[in-house]
């Protein structure tokens, strides 16, 4: 009887501290992702292309439709069919407003020039 009991102890032991690691895992690569989109250029460089980024389900041609009926002028896609990269906005005009459904607005700099395709069809030197 005492040793299933202390089977039992060692058991919900090691279920708790799985847990307890799990939880600090979870924890530490959350705040890393919410670091890395802290750290991420917001779309207040008027004179940068913007990245607008989509839902991952959303189709290329939805993304490209939102992006226009919000007033961008779409430049081409990114990296993944949910990206959209769109022209800056002309001196003087009003900016236009975030597209329905867009997660972010990125200027492409810094980490955001990561999310453009544009060297694609570019040879390598």
């Amino acid at each position: 009887m005492p040793a299933r009991a202390l089977r039992l102890t060692f058991t919900r032991y090691n279920l708790a501290r799985r847990v307890r690691d799990g939880a600090i895992v979870s924890l530490v690569l959350l705040s890393t992702l919410v670091g890395a989109i802290a750290s991420l250029p917001g779309a207040e460089m008027p004179d940068r292309p913007l990245a607008l980024v989509f839902p991952p389900w959303l189709s290329r041609d939805e993304a490209i439709a939102r992006s226009l009926a919000a007033g961008h002028a779409v430049l081409r896609s990114g990296v993944a069919p949910f990206i959209v990269i769109s022209a800056p906005a002309p001196q003087g005009a009003a900016k236009p407003a975030r597209p329905d459904g867009a997660w972010l607005m990125l200027a492409l700099a810094g980490l955001a020039g990561c999310l453009d395709d544009n060297s694609a069809g570019k040879p390598s030197p």
